[in-house]
């Protein structure tokens, strides 16, 4: 199957937990541990990923600031980018991108994920509950599934 994932589902995969508040950790434990299966599976050739430029960038970043190691987030950065079976770049997008973007008015890197999910008919998968939500209405119309990676069961999850 063909997955977009969210950034915020990718940080997940790579950064363990490190909250200092104990509920928020078991929170993340658990949604690292669910990422990190996504994240393997598409490195098994399970799944195929389909990504804008723009969520590489933004999870090295994310990463770096997170762990305080500028190695860590660039490492991640590059092994996503070779285990996508596709990185679009803004001019990959552009041609069609206004159309979409207009009608679904979500934040510039938001609206970049989305579109690349519906012009490839990927499943996206976000942990950003109002992008989450922006995007639900337009999934019949435009032909893409979204789903909400908080409530994802992973065991139930037929990609």
């Amino acid at each position: 199957m063909d997955i977009t994932l969210d950034s915020n589902v990718l940080v997940y995969a790579f950064v363990p937990p490190i909250h200092k508040n104990k509920k928020m950790r078991e929170e993340w434990k658990d949604l690292h541990g669910k990422a990190k299966k996504i994240y393997e599976d598409i490195v098994e050739e399970k799944h195929r990923l389909i990504l804008p430029f723009a969520v590489i960038v933004e999870v090295a970043s994310v990463i770096s600031m997170l762990t305080g190691k500028e190695e860590y987030g660039k490492d991640a950065a590059l092994e996503i980018e070779d285990s996508a079976m596709m990185v679009l770049f803004d001019s990959d997008l552009k041609d069609r991108a206004l159309d979409y973007a207009v009608k679904i008015k979500a934040g510039g890197f938001d609206n970049l994920i989305a579109i690349t999910s519906i012009l490839y008919g990927t499943t996206l998968i976000t942990n950003d509950k109002p992008f989450y939500d922006k995007l639900a209405p337009f999934s019949d119309e435009y032909q893409f599934k979204v789903t909400f990676f908080r409530n994802l069961n992973i065991d139930a999850l037929k990609l």
